[in-house]
């Protein structure tokens, strides 16, 4: 069984409409109708590039604080010594304009470099 979460939606009054008359086709109750529109919008891939982006702009106008960021990059070269710069910045969350504005303070801090588009763990 899937695990679910409630939450409660406000709909304009077109909205709902739409909604209601999708009532018995696409759901058995409007809550349901509506659940099955979103597991749609997510599940689908139609529109992946629209959540990317909407991910981007949410890592770029809210980025995790400092101490969350330093633990992950702490924890990132536990278990390695190089990653790809994409893969560096994902695995941080946060917006590439942060990590290229913080990189310097970062390289001394935690011992590493950038070559290429690798960063590395200086192991010396």
């Amino acid at each position: 069984m899937t695990e679910t979460t409630r939450t409660t939606v406000t709909l304009s009054r077109i909205s709902m409409n739409q909604v209601k008359e999708l009532v018995g086709v696409f759901g058995s109750t409007p809550a349901s109708v509506i659940s099955r529109i979103v597991d749609h919008f997510f599940d689908y891939g139609r529109f992946d590039d629209v959540i990317d982006k909407m991910k981007v702009k949410k890592r770029e106008l809210f980025p995790p604080d400092d101490e969350i960021i330093n633990k992950r990059i702490k924890n990132l070269f536990r278990g390695a010594d190089k990653i790809p710069f994409d893969d560096f910045i994902n695995f941080l969350q946060v917006d590439k304009k942060l990590v290229l504005e913080n990189i310097h303070i970062w390289t001394e801090k935690y011992d590493i470099k950038i070559i290429e588009n690798l960063v590395i763990k200086n192991l010396e």
